[in-house]
């Protein structure tokens, strides 16, 4: 059996915790029926920040067919990907997770839990981690314009991190 892609168009009225506190879902308001829409752990700040109770949202997903949904409330979605206006699935985080690039300004030195500066943080609030060996090899400050190339996630906050792998050209592997 094949799962067939669906279009969500709603309105959020509920955000769900998983029970150590993190976003796994919504529940959405579609032409008075009410579905329930289950993402995964990274997503899930991604979907608070841009969805919330009264707020739109637009979405590819799956129904979910498995036997634990079979008695379920409301019908149950798995999350695939956010959707623009024409219904296009956006990836929200970089077509390719282990090579995105972000680049910016130097707004302030992040620094290890021991002290070393390991990364710095972009005006736009962006986080490169570029370990303490990268940041000495690298010579960021702040001010300093940064290209960086590497695998791109979600912070708690809903901001990009960059594990990266390239600045401004420097391999740091």
């Amino acid at each position: 059996m094949t799962k067939k892609t669906e279009t969500i168009n709603g309105i959020c009225e509920q955000l769900l915790f998983s029970p150590k506190g993190h976003i796994e879902g919504a529940l959405i308001r579609i032409d008075g029926q009410t579905v329930q829409l289950n993402v995964d752990p990274g997503i899930g700040v991604e979907l608070a920040r841009d969805c919330g109770p009264g707020k739109p949202l637009h979405v590819l997903a799956v129904a979910d067919q498995s036997h634990k949904t079979a008695e379920a409330n409301h019908r149950v979605y798995k999350f695939e990907s956010f959707a623009n206006a024409s219904n296009l699935g956006i990836d929200q985080i970089g077509a390719d997770p282990d090579n995105t690039m972000i680049e910016g300004v130097v707004g302030a030195i992040h620094f290890a839990r021991h002290g070393q500066p390991n990364g710095v943080m972009l005006q736009t609030g962006e986080f490169i981690h570029l370990r303490p060996e990268g940041m000495a090899y690298a010579e960021l400050e702040i001010g300093s314009k940064v290209k960086a190339v590497g695998e791109v996630r979600l912070t708690m906050l809903g901001t990009r991190m960059l594990e990266a792998h390239q600045v401004n050209e420097l391999d740091l592997e």
